[in-house]
């Protein structure tokens, strides 16, 4: 039974508000723009997650947002989970033990260092690296042939896209 995982990172957020709220913080410009060209992507290479798990700050909201305005239908099956504002790496890999006990495709937007921390965990030994990093905007696409399971580094990496990988002109 193979399942997959999607990987978001929020996009580039916008500075933080004199009084430091970092919840409510806005995409920048360039962030937003970004969110359009991943969700594009999304659109036209992958298939719809069958359930979507979003931190509720702003900014995952609005990186989310777009994907959602391309297929109507993910509104249905998305879950904003205050435990994901900041969520540690158990938190993250318990959320998606539980979401693949009934969907084989999941996607997560989230942050830093939970996000990154949960691709460093779940890819196969061999491509994991502590290396590897999820910027601002960064998505991740992880097959699991053999269906997800909680401390085995058994995912495939079959995409690692960050904001090289897309024109921001």
């Amino acid at each position: 039974m193979t399942q997959v995982l999607y990987l978001l990172r929020h996009a580039e957020a916008g500075h933080r508000s004199p009084s430091g709220d970092d919840f409510s913080r806005s995409l920048s410009s360039a962030g937003t723009r970004h969110a359009r060209l991943v969700s594009r992507w999304v659109f036209d290479t992958l298939p719809p997650p069958q359930t979507v798990l979003c931190s509720p700050a702003k900014r995952t909201r609005d990186t989310l947002a777009p994907i959602l305005s391309l297929w109507p239908q993910l509104l249905e099956v998305t879950d904003y989970f205050d435990s994901m504002y900041c969520a540690s790496l158990n938190l993250l890999l318990t959320q998606a033990e539980d979401v693949f006990s009934y969907s084989d495709c999941l996607l997560m937007v989230g942050h830093n260092p939970g996000i990154e921390q949960m691709l460093v965990n779940v890819t196969h030994s061999n491509q994991a690296s502590s290396t590897m990093r999820m910027g601002a905007g960064t998505l991740a696409v992880i097959e699991f042939a053999e269906g997800f399971k909680l401390g085995k580094s058994a995912g495939n990496l079959l995409h690692l896209l960050g904001e090289s990988a897309f024109s921001l002109n």
